[in-house]
């Protein structure tokens, strides 16, 4: 066959597989899409290339040329989130052009330079350059597996990010692009991946199923059910990374997410769209704080997602259980990658499970995100990074882990109304070592976030539940993402507990107390002592409301330490039986009224000369109460300013 009609055989087919980019098109609801070159196209070959779209997606689409001479590949056509294929409208005509020149060198017939310009000018003139578009399978080839990752030789126009076929159907996700091979993550089993297999490029992204069939389930990072309850219904399929939204995209944040926690919601308030990092050492509350965040959001209609990353089987297993006993599965997705899975299953955890939460923000819905944890997140993409060979930074670890953190916590946000005004908020969780917050990932990740719940390993020591530290913990959100009633009930609670703070420092010394000192003493460590809380048990609104308006307010500084959480138990229950009323309109009220707080003095009043009445003082208290006093009066450190 002759180049002309080897040439003229080509402009019969069809140029590209029509039905396999119908496939690809078939996810995309927009009518414009960018063909990037690397030298400006014709009129007659961007027609071919419209007239071609148009017959794959079944509609009118829109090409919107565009010119980029740093290109390697002819021309790129980018489909938004969807894919991108490559297209070279030169290729087969130049390789065969190549190849002849090549064998014309073989046999001597280019032996100068004029020869050759003869040779290019006789091979124009027979082949006209008007070839039809030409797909291009990007085709590579396996140098080197194994620890869950491929080094692939090829892969000329493969994107970061950019799924890929091995050989067998194995799938993995390009990740390192390196100048002569491409490292990828491997999502299915390594054995079936031998040296030398090809590999093809897709032109896709990884997507991930989500929607409300997957609520009340638990998952695999690539969606796929592992809670031996059969398969998830039909579900949409969202690309797991992309793009964070835009500040025009957003709204501020002004709308508190209840936590149910009370030393949370009154002095490290969390909003609607808010990024809010726990951090503390390891065993001391930071998973039960986030767990009691999820479990506070039954009835009012956010989904939540808990990714475990690393976590091992038992500890997952346990998080499950707690959400179904307390009703919260049917409103939570669990992702989990454990310490076994392959490194691409651990790095694409979070990334799954915000895509999963995304799609509640994107429906005009509410949803809440919790990464346990980043620590374990970052020391994966150490691992990854060390088997690709990437060059390391700080304590070992790459010098991108700053953009993977915050490309993932950028998601979160609350959507303008024009977007549909979702919300996503995101509580990561980072383990921190002997309470270290200067360590590389930690300064890391509070820097990204907009405040950090700090626990603290020696309150946790004494009892403190939650061991939060109020002193390291901020909210950068503040007053916006809290109710007014809440700031004004709340406000002069950090203020308390911090002079009792530091007036208890002075008197473990044995310095001498008046009797404003006692009492500011004795205000702090029951104001202290009435935040503590058990683990899954989270409190409404009203009635944080009202255990915070007590401590404020001095109605138990004359109970005993020891008879303090009886008496909360007692205030709640009896506000329950005999102001029903009253906690509804605390739960409603915007503000504190001057008519409201004296209802709650008036209540508060009438509890405590009912339980005064109500347990008459035995014998030996009087002996009790006079020898306490004999102890102040003596100068000793009382009861209450112990620390």
């Amino acid at each position: 066959m002759s180049r002309d009609e080897h040439h003229n055989g080509d402009r019969r087919r069809d140029p590209v597989d029509v039905r396999r980019m119908a496939e690809l098109l078939a996810s995309f609801e927009g009518a414009r899409v960018s063909l990037w070159s690397r030298t400006p196209l014709s009129d007659e070959v961007m027609a071919q290339v419209r007239e071609w779209l148009c017959r794959a997606a079944g509609r009118e689409l829109v090409v919107e040329p565009h010119v980029n001479p740093a290109m390697d590949a002819g021309a790129v056509l980018s489909i938004e989130d969807v894919g991108r294929v490559v297209l070279d409208p030169w290729a087969l005509w130049i390789d065969e052009l190549e190849r002849g020149a090549l064998d014309a060198c073989q046999d001597g017939r280019l032996g100068d330079v004029d020869a050759g310009d003869e040779y290019l000018r006789e091979a124009f003139r027979g082949s006209p350059l008007q070839p039809q578009v030409e797909a291009l399978t990007d085709v590579g080839t396996v140098s080197r597996v194994g620890d869950g990752v491929a080094h692939v030789v090829g892969l000329r126009n493969v994107g970061s990010q950019e799924l890929v076929v091995a050989d067998g159907g194995v799938e993995a996700l390009a990740f390192s692009l390196a100048e002569h091979s491409v490292g990828c993550l491997l999502l299915g089993p390594e054995e079936r991946v031998r040296e030398g297999a090809l590999v093809v490029s897709t032109g896709r992204r990884l997507e991930v199923p989500a929607g409300e069939a997957l609520l009340g389930r638990v998952v695999d990072p690539l969606g796929w059910p592992i809670d031996d309850r059969g398969p998830i219904a039909e579900a949409a399929r969202v690309a797991a990374d992309h793009a964070a939204p835009g500040v025009v995209d957003r709204q501020p944040v002004d709308t508190p997410l209840h936590s149910g926690i009370k030393v949370v919601d009154a002095l490290v308030p969390i909003g609607r769209g808010q990024r809010q990092l726990i951090v503390g050492d390891r065993k001391i509350g930071k998973t039960t704080m986030a767990l009691d965040v999820i479990l506070a959001q039954n009835g009012t209609g956010v989904a939540c997602v808990y990714c475990a990353i690393g976590q091992k089987a038992s500890s997952v297993r346990q998080v499950v259980s707690a959400l179904e006993e307390r009703g919260a599965l049917e409103h939570t997705v669990v992702v989990a990658a454990l310490p076994g899975d392959p490194p691409a299953y651990r790095y694409l955890a979070p990334y799954t499970a915000c895509a999963m939460a995304e799609y509640f923000m994107h429906e005009g819905g509410d949803a809440l995100v919790v990464f346990d944890d980043l620590s374990k997140h970052a020391a994966t993409y150490r691992e990854i990074s060390a088997l690709l060979d990437r060059p390391v930074g700080r304590e070992a670890y790459p010098g991108d882990i700053f953009y993977v953190h915050s490309r993932l916590l950028e998601r979160s946000a609350r959507l303008a109304p024009e977007r549909g005004g979702g919300s996503l908020t995101a509580l990561p969780i980072v383990e921190t070592q002997a309470g270290d917050l200067s360590a590389f990932i930690p300064t890391n990740v509070i820097s990204i976030c907009d405040g950090q719940i700090v626990l603290d390993s020696v309150a946790f020591n004494e009892g403190r539940r939650p061991a939060m530290d109020p002193g390291l913990s901020v909210s950068r959100v503040g007053g916006a993402a809290q109710r007014r009633i809440m700031r004004r009930i709340a406000g002069r609670l950090r203020i308390d507990l911090a002079q009792y703070e530091e007036m208890a420092r002075f008197v473990k010394f044995g310095a001498e107390l008046d009797d404003a000192t006692r009492r500011q003493l004795r205000r702090g460590e029951r104001a202290r002592a009435l935040l503590v809380q058990d683990q899954h048990s989270p409190m409404s609104t009203e009635l944080e409301l009202m255990v915070l308006y007590a401590a404020v307010s001095g109605t138990f500084d004359e109970v005993l330490l020891p008879d303090l959480p009886a008496a909360e138990a007692d205030l709640l229950a009896w506000m329950r039986g005999n102001r029903q009323g009253l906690l509804g309109e605390l739960r409603e009220a915007p503000d504190l009224t001057g008519e409201l707080q004296e209802r709650l003095d008036e209540s508060l009043s009438a509890f405590m000369a009912q339980r005064s009445a109500a347990a008459p003082p035995e014998p030996g208290d009087e002996h009790e109460a006079g020898a306490a006093e004999e102890l102040e009066s003596s100068e000793a450190v009382p009861e209450e300013a112990s620390v």
